[in-house]
């Protein structure tokens, strides 16, 4: 299964041109790979200003669009993150667009960051993400999640063998995500393919090193500081059923922690 992970340059609060260019880059990507995985709130580039205005509502015309764009190219859209409101209520939710055109999955960030008006604006998911994408259990974290291992864990010990993790993650904070991201990996026994964005946000420059980590932590793709279109292949044989495998998974089960 070959995955395409956009790392985009977001010009930030321009939702119009955002949308236009993420198109492009779709466009792109669509004739080379089963998936294709977008970043963190690539619609407004972390940015909250006039956020009422520029948030997304289910079924207006992104969401269409994004559908059609599966459809038509008979891909997983795994369409990073949308300040999406449903019902009134805003959150940081990930859809996943089967090659049908349809939702097949959707997953709300838990853990909002509250160094920014993320926490303020926007309201948190409860629950985790578990859908099969050929073949393979996927789960889904957003950016600030590297942060708690539990959820990892659950993952994990749920047969999860690939996350998708869209984030805006920013240069100054690099060395934490570069230890974090393999971290996870290392300790759950799992693929991550964490894409993030490039550009600013508030007047921070996001990192970019979007990755692709096997199991064991090795970084098989990684980004650098400009836009660009990286390509990974997940193994299906190779990697199944790790997590259950995974020693210390199976510990934690039999002393019940």
């Amino acid at each position: 299964m070959r995955i395409a992970m956009l790392q985009m340059d977001v010009a930030e609060g321009d939702k119009e041109r955002n949308i236009r260019h993420a198109f492009d880059l779709l466009d792109e990507a669509a004739p080379r790979a089963d998936v294709l995985v977008m970043p963190e709130l690539w619609t407004i580039g972390y940015n909250f200003h006039d956020f009422k205005n520029r948030i997304t509502r289910a079924g207006d015309g992104l969401v269409d669009r994004l559908s059609s764009f599966a459809a038509f190219h008979h891909v997983t859209l795994a369409a990073g993150t949308l300040p999406l409101e449903k019902e009134g209520i805003v959150k940081n939710t990930g859809l996943i667009f089967g090659p049908d055109g349809r939702v097949q999955a959707h997953y709300s960030k838990r853990h909002l960051f509250y160094g920014y008006l993320e926490a303020q604006l926007m309201a948190p998911g409860t629950h985790l993400m578990e859908t099969d994408i050929g073949g393979v259990k996927t789960g889904m974290a957003v950016c600030y999640e590297f942060y708690f291992p539990k959820m990892w864990r659950k993952m994990a010990k749920a047969g999860i063998t690939l996350v998708l993790a869209p984030a805006s993650w920013p240069k100054v904070h690099l060395s934490q995500w570069e230890v974090l991201t393999r971290a996870r990996a290392i300790e759950n026994g799992m693929c991550i393919c964490a894409v993030n964005m490039v550009g600013t946000y508030h007047g921070v420059q996001l990192g970019g090193h979007s990755m692709f980590i096997d199991p064991v932590g090795r970084v098989e793709v990684e980004g650098d500081l400009k836009e660009h279109i990286y390509y990974a292949d997940y193994d299906e044989v190779k990697y199944k059923d790790l997590g259950k495998q995974l020693a210390v998974i199976r510990l934690e089960k039999e002393i019940g922690q």
